[in-house]
């Protein structure tokens, strides 16, 4: 874990928040199931008088807290820095999906057109986010936590922890609301394309975003 900020990079960092913001509430929007990490937050956020954003943050903090617990001393101070950026993620998830409120596709070819948007959407703002280098969500510092401290390898750990949340979230919806929401095939989709995402704007991004921060710095 990194422990200090790099300040000429937290602009790309914010727009990569927004990006990831945005992101989900397509997928929200689209109608055809959530991204694994947003599993859990939307089915409370049903059941709840709280929103999506806001439940994002509450369970981003226990995963902070996860990771204090497993690191212990290890933990690096400077890393309490993700409390701030998920709640910039958590505000930006409610602010986009007030910017997108009218958007409902009624068939499932507009379905699946948005549901993809999203997913191109949020995989270049987790890239961004990543690349910036500037501090961690925690459910990624929570699985980096787990793979380090138990000599896990880091995708398969990821793997792990995304289908441990759609199980929690699908058992949370029966329990709560009684019938499954939130949770369809869009959901396997986004787990199996974001990464895809991720790794293709990794490979074309050495020019594209060299550029892209010039603009901020000058």
């Amino acid at each position: 874990m990194h422990n200090k900020i790099n300040f000429q990079n937290v602009p790309l960092f914010i727009i990569g928040l927004f990006l990831m913001a945005l992101g989900i509430s397509l997928s929200v929007k689209a109608d055809l199931g959530v991204t694994p990490i947003s599993c859990i937050p939307f089915v409370y956020s049903q059941y709840l008088p709280l929103s999506l954003g806001q439940l994002t943050i509450a369970m981003n903090c226990i995963f902070l807290l996860m990771q204090i617990l497993i690191l212990g001393r290890k933990f690096p101070p400077f890393q309490l820095t993700q409390v701030l950026a998920v709640s910039i993620l958590g505000y930006f998830i409610d602010f986009s999906l007030y910017l997108v409120q009218d958007i409902n596709p009624v068939s499932y070819p507009s379905q699946i057109a948005y549901f993809l948007a999203s997913c191109l959407i949020m995989s270049f703002g987790i890239y961004l986010v990543v690349t910036m280098h500037v501090t961690y969500i925690p459910g990624d510092g929570l699985i980096l936590a787990i793979a380090n401290t138990f000599e896990k390898n880091f995708g398969k750990t990821k793997i792990g922890f995304d289908s441990s949340m759609v199980l929690i979230g699908i058992l949370s919806s029966f329990l709560l609301i009684h019938k499954l929401v939130g949770i369809r095939e869009g959901t396997i989709i986004a787990a199996l394309l974001v990464g895809y995402f991720v790794q293709l704007y990794s490979k074309l991004d050495q020019s594209t975003v060299k550029h892209i921060r010039i603009l901020f710095r000058d």
